[in-house]
């Protein structure tokens, strides 16, 4: 028979456990989704931000600007700077907003000698001349992302063991940050309300919140998706419904894909 805690020792043991718990140990529901075809689904593929008023997405080659109902404002088919191209880069990753910016990750996949972020007008999309060129030692697997916060371009590689944090200014390595667990084929992460939530598109699909202060990672979404999806980026935009996370996915088909709302 098992020995019984007194009431206060297990009141005293269970507010321990709840205040050693991770604050990200709340749910996600999904609220809705919206799924894109054809020419929407290639041009939406990749990476995904926001400036609160319209959407920003990536894909291999470009960028295109979106209104919040779906309708495209804007596109940029052909965004990777050629100065970057003829040294091999052919590949856009996953993006953000900042400051009428958007920021890019371009990388030369499969050799991934040349990782670059590059800079863009937010509301033309056209590349403002400005790139910064990232140590290939700590992005060996390519830039697969960037997300602004805390001051910094942030960044990882693609299994991801450490967040990388470099100067807005001038894109030097300001520091590093080591996660208290690797997260697998990490493809997009956005800064929101003091943390870094990545998506991983690894055996086990799902959202870790990373705090950048002390590397400590926590899974906080594991969505219940059709077998072959593949987990692309997110983005945070309060929404009318509840919605806050939104998170970008690949069909199965590879015809399709899914833009996906979820509220704590």
């Amino acid at each position: 028979m098992k020995r019984r805690l007194p009431t206060v020792l297990a009141a005293a043991a269970s507010l321990a456990l709840a205040l050693a718990a991770p604050a990200s140990a709340a749910t996600w529901q999904q609220v809705s989704s919206d799924t894109f075809y054809l020419t929407d689904a290639l041009q939406r593929s990749q990476g995904v931000t926001t400036d609160g008023s319209a959407w920003y997405f990536s894909w291999q080659y470009g960028l295109s600007r979106v209104s919040l109902d779906g309708r495209t404002q804007a596109s940029n088919t052909l965004a990777i700077p050629s100065a970057l191209a003829l040294q091999g880069d052919n590949h856009i990753g996953g993006i953000d907003y900042y400051n009428g910016k958007i920021y890019a990750p371009i990388e030369d996949g499969s050799k991934y000698q040349h990782p670059y972020i590059a800079v863009y007008d937010a509301s033309s999309l056209s590349y403002t001349g400005t790139a910064f060129s990232l140590p290939q030692d700590i992005q060996r697997d390519g830039v697969p992302w960037t997300a602004v916060g805390g001051g910094y371009l942030l960044s990882s590689e693609y299994d991801a063991t450490a967040i990388n944090c470099y100067s807005l200014a001038d894109g030097h390595l300001v520091k590093r940050v080591p996660l208290s667990q690797p997260v697998p084929h990490l493809q997009g992460a956005k800064y929101y309300e003091n943390r870094l939530y990545a998506s991983s598109d690894g055996a086990t699909k799902a959202v870790y919140e990373i705090d950048l202060d002390t590397g400590a990672v926590a899974r906080v979404l594991t969505p219940d998706l059709p077998s072959g999806t593949e987990v692309e980026a997110l983005t945070f935009l309060p929404r009318p419904d509840g919605s806050m996370m939104h998170v970008l996915d690949v069909a199965p088909n590879r015809l399709s894909v899914n833009f996906r709302h979820y509220r704590p």
